[in-house]
């Protein structure tokens, strides 16, 4: 029977440094689960600077656009359900 190992969340700090200690060459990838850590240190800090957590990031504009424009859609989806409930018959 397998157990399950509990895994630990990485902070966007942790992340940062095991990322600017890879890139420099500190850690030694040639070790088993270093490989591991590094990507998961890069999917958490892409999470966060998708969502605009990275200090001096802010979110991409195109997710910004994006989001306005599925408000905006939503909004005269809307407007044109209540005019056709509204018009006189």
């Amino acid at each position: 029977m397998m157990r399950a190992t509990k895994q630990h969340a990485m902070t966007l700090d942790e992340a940062l440094r095991i990322e600017a200690n890879a890139r420099d060459g500190i850690l030694d990838e040639d070790l088993p689960g270093t490989r591991g850590v590094i990507d998961q240190a890069h999917r958490v800090h892409q999470t966060a600077y998708m969502w605009g957590s990275v200090r001096g990031e802010s979110a991409p504009p195109r997710i910004r656009w994006g989001i306005a424009m599925g408000v905006a859609m939503v909004l005269v989806t809307l407007g044109g359900f209540t005019l056709t409930f509204l018009a006189p018959h």
